[in-house]
């Protein structure tokens, strides 16, 4: 559901969170992983970062090694870290399925990451209330923090308690369960959890897939009919269509989505209604940068915070013309920094 602000994120979650997580056979070319000595209860900072590196955790939101980012989050010295535990997509659940069934593990993880980087204060961040108080039936000890149903959720949590003097960080909800069994175990991250789903996929699922796991294997499991004509990675808003299946599930593979139609938007002239600066998170104008890089010679100056831009593609998403501002935007920032208008 698209509205005047942004992307309902609590369009298509039930059918993938009807089930709890399924867990994939491993491949038998995968070899056997092996654990390393865990620190034996010592938490200071260095012992955590070594085990993060040990145990090769990978945040699942950015695809940044965890020790490398909690390094960063000391010297920029974050007030709160949050455990993202929610999915900034329509179809996508394996961060909520993450949550439901390991919130003591995700906890535990949160609270170590805070303690290298020296924040205040770390809570787990869900997308709405009624979760929230799903999550408090059965951990009350859980500091929950609510983002809201508006795409993109992270961006404008972080912008409202930015503007409140916190300087916040996100974390997977995965990597912080990775790095409590790292610390406790020994165990280095070798699993992902994968939602399955879309119009070409008949088993809507979350699956526990080992990381090296060709993608043809969660189509396979799923179901995935005759119908398909595009595989998505990533997400079904900003993600990246999938040409070849034999490609291995990576720990920042957080869903797989089967098309059984490929979307044609068909695009007219901007109607200058707006809709795109309601829904940037940064505060950018997309239409009147649009406007700007139609003119023939466009002025630098008049590319006001296009550099700002995160991608999130909302402009083009709320877009009733069907423009791709996102891209608009992308342009004029890459052309805002080089100064080349060739």
């Amino acid at each position: 559901m698209i509205t005047q602000h942004g992307v309902n994120l609590e369009q298509q979650k039930d059918a993938s969170l009807k089930y709890p997580i399924q867990t994939l056979a491993v491949p038998e070319s995968l070899p056997k992983p092996k654990r390393f000595s865990p620190p034996s209860g010592n938490y200071n900072l260095g012992a955590l970062i070594d085990a993060a590196q040990s145990a090769d955790i990978i945040d699942e939101l950015d695809g940044v090694p965890l020790f490398q980012k909690m390094k960063r989050m000391r010297r920029l010295k974050i007030d709160t870290v949050l455990a993202c535990c929610f999915d900034e997509d329509p179809l996508t659940t394996s961060a909520v399925a993450t949550l439901r069934e390991n919130t003591d593990a995700i906890i535990a993880g949160l609270v170590l990451v805070s303690r290298v980087c020296g924040a205040k204060e770390n809570k787990i961040a869900v997308a709405t209330a009624r979760e929230a108080r799903r999550i408090h039936k059965t951990n009350p000890q859980a500091e929950l923090i609510v983002a809201g149903e508006r795409y993109p959720a992270r961006a404008l949590l972080k912008r409202k308690l930015y503007a409140k003097g916190k300087r916040t960080v996100y974390v997977g909800a995965q990597a912080c369960a990775a790095l409590i069994e790292a610390v406790d175990n020994g165990e280095r991250q070798t699993t992902t959890v994968v939602t399955v789903a879309g119009s070409g996929a008949e088993n809507w699922c979350n699956l526990r897939v080992r990381i090296g796991t060709p993608l043809q294997d969660l189509c396979d499991y799923c179901e995935i009919n005759d119908k398909t004509v595009l595989v998505v990675t990533g997400s079904s808003v900003t993600g990246k269509a999938v040409t070849d299946l034999s490609a291995p599930v990576t720990a920042a593979t957080r869903c797989v989505i089967a098309l059984s139609k490929i979307p044609k938007p068909k695009t007219y002239p901007c109607i200058g209604c707006g809709r795109c600066t309601h829904a940037c998170p940064r505060g950018i104008i997309p239409w009147l940068i649009l406007k700007e890089m139609e003119s023939a010679s466009p002025d630098v100056l008049k590319l006001p915070n296009a550099q700002k831009c995160i991608r999130c593609a909302s402009c083009s998403i709320v877009c009733p013309s069907g423009i791709d501002l996102a891209g608009v935007v992308t342009k004029a920032a890459t052309i805002k920094k080089s100064g080349d208008f060739d």
